[in-house]
């Protein structure tokens, strides 16, 4: 498993942006104005009264010199979100699921990745760029890695090891924990080692052989049986 990948493949790094999105570092027209056009389309999909939205941001590596062929474009909408609420959150993630299972969307072959970020929440990123006010947050900075394909490969094997137990237990809560686990490894590395850590790299590496993917996918299906209830009775 993850023999072929090199290191350039799991720790991509180049010259420019990605010249699909940006000229320069300035962000396409036409890429902005279909960005606001899926912001404005979730907002109304989402459905939820008085959004405190703040700002709509692009993140991660297509706002970064690390973008790679697998690399998707992160779509964040910030909003402040009430403390008297906190199953708010659980929501907005279970909203923002179903949205890009049910969307599929590209911008020049690039997917779209739709999410609600807490105005509150940290965020790490070595780029982000505010599609609101057509502006750098924070511009990204080319950067050499220096990592080791072998402690990435090492780190994906054991996520996917984690992943495929999950998918064999067949438990809604196993495969929830599970999830959640990877992702604030992933959170832990962006924090300490930023976008070329080992925990982010190793997780781009699963979200590229479909792995992420299917386990969200079986999380769905456990959620829907748990919610059902057996056949119609016969009259």
């Amino acid at each position: 498993m993850y023999a072929n990948e090199t290191h350039s493949d799991l720790a991509p790094t180049h010259n420019q942006l990605n010249p699909s999105l940006w000229d320069g570092t300035e962000l396409k027209l036409e890429i902005r104005y279909k960005l606001l056009q899926i912001a404005r389309h979730f907002i109304d999909y989402i459905n939820i009264p008085n959004l405190d939205l703040t700002d709509i941001t692009i993140s991660g590596s297509n706002a970064s010199f690390g973008y790679s062929k697998h690399s998707d474009i992160d779509l964040h909408l910030i909003a402040n979100m009430p403390k008297d609420h906190p199953d708010l959150k659980e929501l907005f993630n279970a909203k923002k699921n179903q949205y890009n299972s049910t969307y599929r969307i590209t911008l020049k072959d690039i997917p779209v990745e739709v999410y609600v970020q807490d105005a509150a929440d940290p965020h790490h990123s070595a780029g982000i760029f505010s599609v609101l006010d057509s502006k750098w947050l924070s511009e990204p900075k080319e950067l050499t890695p220096d990592v080791d394909p072998k402690e990435i490969k090492k780190k994906a094997r054991n996520y996917a090891g984690k992943i495929n137990q999950s998918l064999r237990s067949n438990d809604l809560n196993t495969a929830k924990e599970t999830m959640d686990h990877i992702y604030r490894l992933r959170k832990a590395g962006l924090e300490g080692g930023g976008e070329y850590s080992i925990e982010n790299l190793a997780f781009k590496l699963l979200r590229s052989r479909g792995q992420i993917d299917k386990l969200r996918k079986r999380i769905d299906q456990l959620q829907s049986k748990q919610l059902s209830l057996g056949e119609q009775d016969e009259d």
